[in-house]
């Protein structure tokens, strides 16, 4: 990784660490907010409009090749499956900027899915309560910051 690079990741941690970050209250319900890039998922774990936990990694080089919205709706399903033992059993809004995602993981969408992997995905997901927000790419600021910046996994919770 170039010098530059390094640098701009070390003031990014910084940054997130000197954040406000809450700790988790289980009596609050959650907001999850989701984002892909060619590189990278990333999403955020929010109660009452402050941040809990993030979620970031680069894509492996096979899941490099995913279509745009598989790598959107990939984005949801690994969040969900790194904070299942906040979500599971407990209602929760979930916020991706891929419209078609969003009425794909939509429960009261009964739609014809012919993509498989998104066909197992919502059957995965079928487990977890949750109403699912399309929001605008550019109004979708904390997810998609993390995208945007090659880097390594990281999770802070």
């Amino acid at each position: 990784m170039p010098q530059s690079a390094l640098n701009v990741f070390q003031q990014l941690k910084k940054e997130i660490e000197e954040c406000v970050i809450c700790a988790i209250d289980e009596s609050l319900p959650f907001k999850i907010e989701t984002d892909a890039s060619e590189q990278a998922i990333a999403a955020t774990l929010n109660q009452e409009g402050q941040p809990v936990a993030f979620f970031s990694r680069s894509l492996q080089k096979s899941e490099l090749h995913h279509h745009p919205v598989e790598k959107e709706a990939y984005a949801i399903v690994e969040a969900l499956r790194h904070w299942k033992h906040y979500l599971l059993g407990k209602h929760f809004t979930l916020i991706t900027d891929q419209k078609s995602v969003s009425f794909t993981f939509d429960g009261k969408c009964a739609g014809k899915i012919k993509n498989d992997k998104i066909q197992r995905w919502r059957i995965e997901l079928a487990s977890y309560n949750f109403d699912i927000l399309y929001r605008p790419g550019k109004e979708n600021v904390p997810a998609d910051s993390l995208t945007r910046t090659y880097f390594p996994v990281i999770t802070y919770d």
